[in-house]
């Protein structure tokens, strides 16, 4: 069948709406022979083009399914991929078997494919099958461990705490450069988390430790920084466990060794999702992998999209691609297309956010060249102009928000007005909360305790009082850490208290006092036993009949680990916790919850994976004491040392009577008809805690750790053609791009009014400043508020 009689097929199996458009059909077309870079603008069916570009290799070019393998950044975006391609591929390979310009050998071919053998997945789910796939008979299968347990044997074995409590204010101060703050680390939590950041950029950056070391400035941080990451490395070994980046350089020696998995030879056709978020390590095995198999291949992406440089993405490679490739894999001629009509937004959005991302003439030297053309939009418009509401404090901000939420969604609508002609309501056909979002650059719903000052509280957590008292909810499961959510503070000190009492003689239990843990833990174990003993004070009842009291379940459990008892050897420490959840049920009831309760189990559940007692609690003694200790220091001091993060991806859907909260990051690659960001609500002065935000004066955390870096990897030249400063800047506007094209019909900017004055100082990139200070906002009309009239179309409300 040739080229052009599949892309006729698409649209008459799948209806005229899926017909590719011109740019479509030009990426779907290409014939392969040498790279193809995509350049998809937001809302242009980067997905469907994919899934249409792989279905292509299989009718047109007649690869099996299993020969060709597409990565994508997220396991969520994987399973959208797969089932397309079930979807599409199914009655697209029927149509083709049954088309009367197939020959034999195409019916004959079509007949045996296995629409369910695409090799999908992120690329480390590619990376750990087929190394399993590829032992040998003696070689033991790697074990490839999750986030948690990589961050606590990195906690634990790398011995961060003992480095900080040996070089004190020397340790925190050097891993507060690279913190996304800029402040010190205080807690065990922070301080891995800023060096995960660090060792993984040792892997996937090629870094020269020696070099590393020897850079002069902060030489004994430098020195423990190093040495924890040998000690992690060398126990990573030593038990045969692997992280993500090492399990992909492994992949990339095995791929280049004598004996490559099979994948390699098997290998004709390979697509990559979301490529402008590749690290280096990850672009050297797509090279590798394409210069060894001679596969196909095509790489999707959007340069003004790349939001993932503090885990490693290096823009610059999506930016280069064609000259990298070409020179990675001769004889070759790298192609670049583009996708650039938009499906999602209305004219005016699309106006908005094409204006915003062409907006600073400096940002015009970090992007693909040529630039992508400005995004055209296809949706007609909806008479609803981009929208701003900017009230004099969060406070104000939150209360107004809701009210307009409120009337959206539970009345008739925000009527029409002088600032907006066009009432926006609710659909029609079941409308609700869950068709909006908010989006910030961070949704915690407090500020941190600075200098003696209490933490505060943020307009995420405003808004949430805000709709709670007007019947309305919201899902915000990042908005606290895990160890200070009510219910879960409850939870573990119930767990605490009967697994190892206190009393007046052991405040903080008798075997937690003898421990030793970080004494910010230890606080938090004491707040969450002091949270628990008032639970149990008040008696309540529990969610289900006929069960024994709070109080009796609490004496069996002490009972039986202070006496013993014959009922068990052993118990499972999440039957532990579990018993305590009848009398909280909003463990059972709501979303968040739901989440937050996943987060610990998952703890316990992989605390197995390295404890020495798997889990679980002895009765016998000496065990156990050891076993309760172990218990303790695996999978409840964690938590408190804020080792442990949720993951809201669980919920396979977030119910539709709730308003989504999430990071810009979270955001990027979903849709939603109402989209609020919040640009805003923390600036009400020009204060320099917050530039690195809005309109950065030093170099971010991320790119002074790539400049620090840069002398001690081979990807640090390239790295370093722009500025540190620069770079900055350029991560801002990538962030707010991504949040001005996520909505359909309705894009609302808030704010502080502050920021909006005629006279202010708060410069901020998101109100479309410019890294030289200029701002064509600055039109003042009614007082001190902004025109954009002739400008930027934004109304205020």
């Amino acid at each position: 069948m040739e080229v052009g009689d599949f892309v006729d097929l698409i649209a008459r199996v799948l209806g005229a709406r899926r017909r590719p458009n011109q740019e479509q059909r030009a990426c779907i077309v290409d014939d392969g022979a040498s790279p193809l870079l995509i350049v998809a603008g937001p809302g242009s069916g980067k997905t469907t083009v994919l899934v249409l570009r792989a279905l292509r290799h299989v009718v047109v070019d007649r690869i099996s399914p299993e020969n060709i393998m597409i990565t994508t950044f997220t396991r969520k975006a994987a399973k959208e991929i797969r089932t397309r391609l079930i979807e599409w591929g199914i009655p697209l390979l029927e149509a083709a078997a049954s088309d009367p310009r197939a020959d034999a050998s195409l019916r004959d071919f079509l007949r045996d494919v296995d629409i369910n053998r695409f090799v999908t997945g992120t690329l480390d789910s590619i990376c750990e099958e087929a190394l399993s796939e590829a032992r040998g008979p003696a070689e033991r299968p790697p074990v490839v461990v999750e986030a948690f347990v990589a961050n606590q044997i990195l906690a634990r074995r790398g011995e961060i705490y003992d480095a900080f409590q040996n070089m004190g204010a020397e340790f925190q101060d050097y891993l507060g450069k690279y913190s996304s703050s800029g402040d010190a680390p205080n807690t065990l939590g922070d301080m891995t988390r800023v060096v995960r950041t660090l060792v993984d950029r040792f892997v996937q950056d090629e870094v020269d430790e020696r070099g590393y070391v020897a850079r002069g400035r902060d030489l004994n941080a430098r020195r423990a920084v190093a040495e924890i990451y040998r000690k992690y490395r060398d126990y990573l070994q030593s038990t045969n466990q692997m992280d993500f980046p090492t399990l992909e350089r492994v992949f990339l020696d095995r791929i280049r060794g004598a004996s490559p998995p099979g994948l390699v030879g098997n290998l004709r056709a390979m697509l990559v999702d979301e490529y402008q978020d590749t690290n280096p390590l990850q672009e050297r095995i797509y090279l590798e992998l394409v210069a060894r198999s001679g596969a196909a291949l095509t790489v999707v992406g959007d340069d003004d999209q790349s939001l993932y440089r503090f885990r490693g993405a290096t823009i610059e490679l999506f930016r280069d691609f064609c000259a990298r490739a070409g020179q990675a894999l001769p004889n070759t001629a790298p192609r670049m297309l583009y996708l650039i009509q938009n499906y999602r937004s209305t004219p005016e959005i699309v106006a908005f956010f094409n204006a915003f991302v062409q907006n600073d003439p400096d940002f015009a030297g970090a992007r693909i060249q040529p630039p992508k053309p400005g995004i055209v939009a296809n949706r007609p418009s909806e008479n609803v102009p981009v929208l701003g509401m900017f009230r004099d404090d969060a406070a104000t901000l939150a209360t107004d928000l809701a009210d307009l939420l409120q009337a959206v969604f539970r009345g008739g609508g925000r009527p029409g007005d002088a600032q907006l002609a066009e009432a926006i309501r609710a659909a029609p056909n079941g409308g609700d909360l869950g068709d909006a979002v908010f989006v910030a650059h961070t949704v915690n719903e407090y500020r941190r305790a600075f200098m003696g000052n209490p933490a505060s509280e943020r307009l995420p957590f405003r808004l949430r009082g805000e709709l709670e008292s007007r019947g309305m909810f919201c899902f915000n499961p990042r908005g606290r850490a895990l160890k200070d959510i009510d219910e879960v503070q409850r939870i573990l000190g119930l767990s605490l208290e009967a697994l190892d009492p206190s009393d007046q003689a052991n405040p903080d239990g008798r075997i937690v006092g003898a421990m030793r843990i970080t004494n910010s833990a230890k606080d938090v174990l004491r707040r969450w036993r002091s949270a628990a003993r008032a639970f149990v004070a008040t008696n309540p009842r529990a969610a289900i009949q006929g069960g024994d009291s709070l109080r009796r379940v609490m004496q069996r459990w002490q009972e039986r680990f202070s006496i013993g008892t014959r009922e068990a050897t052993e118990w499972p420490v999440l039957d532990i916790l579990y018993s305590f959840l009848p009398w909280m049920p909003a463990f059972q009831d709501d979303p968040e919850h739901q989440v937050y309760l996943e987060a610990v189990s998952r703890a316990a559940a992989q605390a197995a994976t390295f404890s020495p007692y798997r889990s679980l609690v002895l009765i016998d003694e000496p065990h156990r004491t050891r076993s309760i200790e172990s218990t303790i220091r695996d999978i409840i001091a964690p938590i408190a040392d804020d080792l442990v993060e949720v993951d809201e991806d669980i919920m396979a859907s977030v119910p539709r009577d709730r308003l989504n909260i999430m990071t810009i990051h979270q955001a990027k690659g979903l849709e939603y008809p109402l989209v609020i960001v919040d640009v805003a609500s923390d600036f009400k002065t020009n204060h320099p805690k917050q530039r690195f935000r809005r309109f950065p004066d030093s170099p971010s955390s991320v790119t002074e750790m790539e400049d620090d870096l840069a002398r001690c990897t081979p990807i640090g030249n390239l790295r370093m053609a722009r500025t540190a400063i620069q770079r900055s800047f350029e991560d801002l506007i990538r962030l707010y791009y991504v949040a001005y094209s996520r909505p359909q019909s309705v894009l609302l900017l808030v704010g502080c009014l502050p920021c909006l004055r005629y006279n202010t100082t708060i410069k901020n990139i998101a109100t479309f400043w410019t890294r030289g200070s200029d701002w064509d906002w600055r039109r003042p009309v009614r007082g001190n508020a902004p025109s954009m009239a002739n400008n930027i179309p934004l109304t205020l409300i």
